[in-house]
């Protein structure tokens, strides 16, 4: 099936979208084609993105599914087609979903015509007033408000995401994270406190704060949304892109040895591909120049170490990602770090969802003496070894901030913890989650 459609954006300082080009979709041959606007080319405005150069002819795109990665990321996730899905009454595909969603997708590239519905955002005030009539008894009447009301009482288990919903105050967006039936009533201030934390260890993280529901029995997390400003006008946004779209991870088959392979030994391609190991070296393209890309991948790197102190193994792709700085000169880096969390678990030896190190084969002459191998699985020798293979760390500089976000993270967890809300004896439940006596490099 052959589809076209309308891409709009959000240029830098302007509140309102407009017309870049059109996207041609050939579901069958799992191919596209992108055509700038000639009204957008003749005003000189800047390129979507590095993978979208200015040209006149049509850019082409080929394999997975066939769309390129930004427009992917404008898209509704796991909980956003579900409730697409059930407005619809129908099954709709990936090139559908970005058509017809609402308009509060991360980034500043929207599918489809743009329309009053598919833009509405609810002020935190107007959200406690139709959640207020919608638990009293009114019918939801249209999408935003189902939505509503499915976020705060229902939530979904399709694939573990969690309800969000971009509400605003005071003219700023912030997204708001409500947990599902079933989780911890602690789960967004053990949230907001990871992210504090972070910031504590020197990770550029997103702002957030526990926000208490109506009635005082539920609370959601409010994260301030990193890609939008807020101008005079209205709201601008700004370009954003997954490191699973970044990496083509829709090229990826699923195969069965890669899930089987979460350990400290072992290699296949597709696993590589999905590491930040790639992350590291295939966001020097979108990054601007060498400096700028190492001081990118070493942030990468402190982010691979907190996730493993706090016992974070929800960092998969969709939780990275690049942000545009300067759509002109095509800057983009790292997004503030979000989706941090951790649980209170019995600690065991901490793993990540995504491959940190990669040790090459070991060779002498013409034969191998040891296979290639990806490290999930923390240990001090991994951690400061990835940092100098791949991170633009030296070994003592990368031992020394070892030693400080371990040194942070243990003196002060209860702390952040506590300053959520949190009560002592919730707080203590996380005693054995941080102890990480691993990391304690010479």
């Amino acid at each position: 099936m052959i589809r076209n459609e309308p891409i709009h954006v959000w240029l830098p300082g302007r509140a309102t979208p407009i017309l870049s080009g059109e996207f041609t979709h050939n579901s069958t041959a799992r191919s596209g084609y992108f055509q700038y606007a000639p009204a957008y080319l003749a005003s000189r405005h800047p390129p979507l993105a590095p993978d979208l150069p200015l040209r006149r002819q049509a850019l082409h795109i080929a394999g997975g599914l066939g769309i390129f990665p930004l427009f992917l990321d404008a898209g509704p996730d796991v909980w956003g087609r579900h409730m697409l899905t059930r407005r619809l009454e129908r099954e709709v595909d990936e090139f559908e979903a970005l058509t017809l969603c609402p308009l509060d997708g991360v980034g500043n590239i929207a599918l489809g015509e743009i329309t009053g519905e598919r833009e509405a955002v609810l002020s935190l005030e107007a959200f406690v007033e139709l959640l207020h009539r919608l638990e009293h008894g009114q019918k939801a009447a249209t999408d935003l408000e189902d939505r509503v009301l499915d976020a705060v009482q229902k939530g979904t288990s399709l694939g573990g995401t969690k309800p969000k919903l971009t509400l605003s105050r005071n003219e700023v967006q912030y997204l708001a994270k409500f947990p599902e039936p079933g989780d911890s009533p602690w789960l967004p201030h053990v949230e907001c406190a990871m992210l504090k934390l972070a910031n504590a260890c020197g990770i550029r993280a997103c702002e957030g704060e526990v926000w208490p529901l109506p009635g005082g029995r539920r609370t959601a997390l409010l994260v301030k949304r990193f890609d939008r400003e807020t101008l005079s006008a209205g709201v601008a946004r700004k370009g954003y892109v997954s490191a699973h779209a970044l990496l083509r991870l829709d090229m990826l088959p699923h195969e069965k040895a890669d899930v089987l392979l979460y350990t400290t030994l072992g290699f296949t391609p597709a696993a590589l591909k999905k590491s930040y190991v790639s992350l590291a070296s295939d966001m020097a393209r979108w990054c601007g120049g060498q400096e700028a890309h190492r001081e990118e991948r070493r942030e990468l790197w402190r982010r691979i170490v907190f996730n493993l102190l706090i016992g974070n193994g929800d960092d998969h792709p969709k939780n990275h990602g690049l942000i545009c700085i300067d759509m002109e000169q095509q800057q983009w880096r790292l997004s503030p770090a979000f989706d941090l969390v951790t649980h209170p678990i019995a600690r065991q030896e901490p793993v990540l969802a995504m491959a940190y190190r990669y040790v090459k084969p070991a060779r002498r002459g013409r034969s191998q003496e040891a296979a290639a191998r990806l490290v999930w699985k923390a240990s001090v020798e991994d951690i400061v070894a990835a940092a100098v293979e791949h991170y633009a760390y030296d070994t003592v500089e990368a031992g020394e901030y070892l030693q400080f976000a371990a040194a942070t993270i243990a003196r002060r967890w209860r702390e952040f913890l506590a300053a959520e809300g949190m009560p002592e004896e919730e707080v203590g439940r996380y005693e054995n989650t941080f102890k990480h006596g691993w990391a304690n490099p010479a």
